[in-house]
């Protein structure tokens, strides 16, 4: 078990990381729980080899990831020890200032930049201002107390100090001192990184959802001239090779192997010779390739086939007009996977914009307070 820092203020900060710790592990177990009950179902529900396959292979990547994390709690459990075992020491052995903390408007998940301004002057002023930086656990109610008054711990008031700020009511704060421009510096760089990494996100799902549109429209048009095959002209044509081609059908993450029955013939229009692939413009793929052979039956090399054609378009002719239908599957199936991904785009552009005004918002707030403190 952890050993239990002996500052009260400090115990409080270990049970509530414990208890923080405890409930993420719990939220984290329970949700693997909650997948590998979901794709049992499923896999038993449909009795498919496959689904049996990807759940038997989730199962064991499942098992080290829970260890990982696990590993990973333990970790932080430890770190966090380490750090309040280390405020203690802070504590025992440096002596108090009345100080007020003042917050600058600057805050991110590292921490919360506020300006450390000791009641008795504890060092030359040439040195300049000091500055905290507080840990983003240790929250403090900025709207109703713009200053806190506090009983600063802290060996040296140099940049990279630990220090330890003990409120009225007990309470403590953990941080270190930092030099302002580093700061700024790195938070900037940070900011652009973010920045940099979420527009690549856009650009990935952007060229994502151009993919899955040109695909919707493939669909899409081929569902028209499904149709409008059933008026076209007719003649007279020869298979001149029949064979099953084999693809891969999108199944959610994965994908699996499919099979398609491919006619290639020839035809005449007007005394023009074409040639043409199309069994039928709506053919979505098997997963028996017994399937797709069996729509080979009807056309050996060398039988002649009525053939419609596209009078507008003489090269493109079908030997199954009509049959609609079948792409109603495969369009809906695109416009999924094409909502998903503009869903997914605009999260991301919108967790962009919320990056900028929170930046540009912070930087306003600086600023004020710079010139108020000036």
């Amino acid at each position: 078990m952890s050993a239990i820092p002996p500052h009260p203020s400090l115990q409080k900060l270990a049970a509530a990381n414990r208890r923080r710790l405890r409930l993420l592990g719990l939220l984290f177990f329970m949700v693997m729980a909650g997948v590998l009950v979901f794709m049992m179902s499923f896999a038993l529900t449909h009795r498919d080899m496959l689904n049996l396959l990807i759940f038997a292979v989730a199962g064991l990547v499942m098992l080290p990831t829970m260890a990982l994390v696990g590993g990973l709690l333990w970790y932080l459990e430890r770190r966090q020890t380490r750090r309040l075992s280390a405020a203690d020491r802070v504590l025992r052995e440096s002596a108090p200032m009345n100080t007020r903390l003042a917050p600058t408007g600057l805050a991110n998940r590292v921490g919360t930049l506020v300006a450390v301004q000791p009641e008795t002057q504890t060092r030359p002023p040439s040195i300049g201002p000091v500055f905290a930086l507080l840990d983003p656990v240790q929250r403090w109610d900025r709207a109703s107390r713009p200053e806190l008054t506090v009983q600063l711990y802290c060996a040296q008031l140099e940049p990279g100090q630990e220090l330890v700020a003990l409120r009225d009511n007990g309470d403590a704060l953990l941080g270190k001192l930092v030099a302002l421009d580093s700061y700024r510096r790195q938070t900037k760089w940070m900011t652009a990184a973010a920045l940099g990494l979420i527009v690549l996100g856009m650009v990935v799902l952007a060229v994502l959802a151009a993919g899955d549109y040109r695909e919707y429209q493939g669909h899409d048009q081929a569902q028209r001239f499904a149709v409008a095959s059933e008026n076209w002209p007719r003649t007279t044509g020869t298979v001149r090779d029949a064979s099953v081609v084999t693809l891969r059908i999108p199944r959610g993450k994965t994908s699996v192997t499919g099979y398609r029955a491919r006619i290639e013939f020839e035809y005449v229009v007007t005394g023009t010779a074409y040639r043409g692939d199309h069994l039928s413009f709506c053919q979505p793929p098997s997963l028996e390739k017994q399937a797709a052979e069996a729509r080979l039956t009807p056309y050996p090399i060398g039988t002649r086939v009525e053939v419609r054609y596209d009078p507008t378009d003489p090269t493109r002719g079908v030997l199954e007009p009509g049959r609609a239908e079948a792409c109603e599957p495969l369009l809906a199936a695109a416009w999924r996977e094409m909502l998903l991904s503009l869903g997914l785009l605009g999260l991301l552009a919108l967790i962009g914009v919320a990056a900028v005004w929170e930046f540009l918002r912070q930087r306003r707030a600086f600023r004020v307070w710079a010139t108020s403190a000036e």
